[in-house]
């Protein structure tokens, strides 16, 4: 479920008298429901295939020199005179330098997502550089601990002239609002920009536990200096702090023979008391060993929202992945049971002749 602060412009959905009240009290009441999420972060059903807005402990988690990859969520598009969300990522990040110990590495990378929601056009557009430490554990290194920091930019901005846009007071009093007539709120002014600069860290612990199966857990902590991020102030000119959110993640792959592999994840984000939780189950065929060819697939439970169906292939270091979303929450009469679509793609490159470090443990895979 994404957050619902743009949600507040459907009030404008109605045509007639009749559908003005039925409609406006529909949306009136959902955004009741969904007002506690109006802080809830940007999420992607793909989340392992964006690596560093996961957490930024996952900076340079990887075997090679070099990865690129992004990845675009469209959501909500079915709700009548509703633009939905349209969220783009990108990132780079690399392994740069060896660390204290020989199985130690450093890990330096950045990110680029803009999200842009609803007919207010709210958008958010976040910078931010993140750097990690991977301390390899034991003589084989066969255990990778990481900590990871993060920093940089987030910026939101709202069309506050927009004619679709409907704000408290003026909402019909029948429906508890002031009764102003459209376009006399006094949200309405200012320029209806808010920047300001953000802190998040992570840790993970990756295992290799034999020749077949390898374990991964993370933890994250985003917003960690709750920054004032409000755009609109309340009636003491305050403006709201963003609420620290906290994710824990995990995945578990096993490779049952030569060609199959099953791989479990999970997982789970809470923003001052609202949260999100959802598991996976991935599959994967290995089609053409000679050229490290894998067919991925699967499936999972968004709680309380969405089952996805997911799809990718594996072409060598390439990697691609498509997304669909079947709502399941009480919004599915109202979005025809269509959730969300992604797209992500991620290349690594690696340019060296000989291995330094077994790979083993630093190939994740979904």
């Amino acid at each position: 479920m994404r957050k619902g602060e743009a949600l507040l412009p459907t009030l404008r959905l109605y045509k007639s008298a009749f559908m003005k009240k039925s409609t406006l009290l529909l949306f009136f009441l959902t955004a009741i429901t969904l007002g506690t999420l109006t802080a809830q972060d940007i999420h992607f059903t793909l989340y392992n295939m964006s690596p560093l807005t996961l957490n930024p402990a996952q900076t340079g988690a990887f075997y090679g020199t070099a990865r690129v990859g992004g990845i675009y969520r469209d959501q909500w598009r079915t709700i009548s005179n509703f633009e939905g969300y349209r969220t783009p990522s990108f990132y780079v990040d690399a392994p740069i330098i060896r660390g204290f110990g020989d199985n130690d590495w450093v890990g330096v990378g950045g990110m680029l997502v803009s999200d842009r929601a609803g007919v207010g056009n709210l958008r958010t557009n976040q910078s931010m550089l993140s750097a990690a430490y991977h301390l390899g554990l034991g003589k084989q290194g066969n255990s990778v601990l990481t900590l990871g920091l993060q920093g940089g930019s987030i910026t939101r901005r709202i069309d506050l002239n927009s004619t679709e846009l409907v704000f408290e007071d003026e909402i019909d009093e029948s429906f508890g609002g002031g009764g102003l007539t459209a376009g006399e709120s006094q949200d309405r002014q200012g320029n209806g920009k808010k920047s300001f600069i953000d802190f998040g860290a992570g840790l993970m612990l990756r295992s290799k536990i034999n020749d077949q199966s390898s374990l991964e857990l993370g933890a994250a902590v985003g917003h960690a200096l709750t920054p004032e991020y409000g755009i609109l102030s309340d009636s003491l000119g305050r403006k709201p702090e963003r609420p620290m959110t906290t994710t824990a993640h995990g995945r578990f792959q096993y490779d049952i023979t030569d060609k199959w592999r099953f791989s479990p994840t999970f997982l789970f984000q809470t923003t001052e008391g609202t949260s999100e939780a959802m598991i996976q189950l991935w599959g994967g065929y290995l089609i053409k060993p000679e050229k490290n060819i894998r067919l991925n697939f699967g499936t999972g439970y968004r709680f309380g929202d969405a089952v996805p169906l997911m799809v990718g292939i594996d072409v060598d270091d390439l990697r691609v992945a498509l997304a669909y979303d079947i709502n399941t929450s009480s919004l599915s009469s109202t979005t025809n049971s269509v959730g969300g679509f992604e797209i992500a793609a991620s290349y690594i490159f690696k340019i060296f002749k000989e291995p330094e470090v077994d790979p083993a443990i630093l190939c994740p895979e979904f």
